[in-house]
């Protein structure tokens, strides 16, 4: 085969990959891309949101109770931050630690790529997502380290932190089990999470999660599903 027709096929065989699977995730999770979930969807993504969790002694989370609600915690800069502040947008929330070796940085690189994704295609339904960041090691994550480290993914995220009671009272509210840990491979403790990618509405409500393995083009797709002008 020529060099030329390796060229011309190679883009074509990836688009032909990509649109497979999203075809394939479409027809196996319809509610993903949904705009607006029955009552039974809805009922359906509380139990798809009770994961296994080591953090949990009974090995789930609990979503009896509304997921989300209020907070006011602290901004990288110092200042409050509250839910109140992202009213009006879609807050896309990531719970982890800069500490965190694996899962936190997989998360945000998923996220900043869907923005950057989204931005592209479409940057006024883009600019109503809050990205936000909430540490769940707040002895460790001060405003000026959490700023440090969002340096490294998309500009948008808003970090938060705070202190211990205040930032587990925000991790209950939104469906998240946290706890130390210690590891000999480490100097320090780790923090086993819950690791769902919340996706709330413009009033607070939840519409839906995405796990960190989420590949960036489908969580872009399903956002902008979800999003109304």
């Amino acid at each position: 085969m020529s060099l030329f027709r390796k060229q011309t096929l190679l883009p074509l065989v990836v688009a032909g990959i990509s649109f497979l699977a999203v075809f394939i995730v479409y027809k196996t999770m319809p509610d993903l891309f949904s705009a607006n979930p029955s009552a039974t969807d809805q009922k359906a993504q509380g139990d798809a949101l009770k994961t296994k969790d080591p953090t949990n002694p009974e090995g789930e989370v609990d979503l009896d109770a509304p997921v989300g609600g209020a907070f006011s915690l602290i901004g990288v800069d110092g200042a409050p931050v509250t839910a109140q502040d992202f009213r009006g947008r879609y807050m896309l929330i990531v719970f982890g630690y800069s500490f965190c070796p694996d899962v936190c940085p997989m998360s945000l690189l998923a996220v900043s790529n869907s923005l950057y994704a989204l931005e592209q295609d479409d940057p006024e339904l883009a600019a109503q997502i809050a990205p936000i960041f909430v540490t769940l090691d707040p002895e460790r994550d001060t405003p000026e380290k959490l700023g440090q480290y969002l340096e490294s993914f998309h500009p948008a995220f808003t970090g938060i932190t705070g202190t211990v009671p205040d930032i587990k009272r925000m991790a209950t509210a939104y469906a998240v089990r946290f706890s130390k840990t210690t590891d000999e491979a480490y100097s320090s403790y780790l923090i086993d999470h819950t690791t769902n990618i919340m996706l709330m509405g413009r009033e607070g409500a939840y519409l839906t999660h995405f796990s960190p393995q989420t590949p960036p083009s489908l969580m872009a797709a399903a956002l902008k599903s979800r999003i109304r002008r």
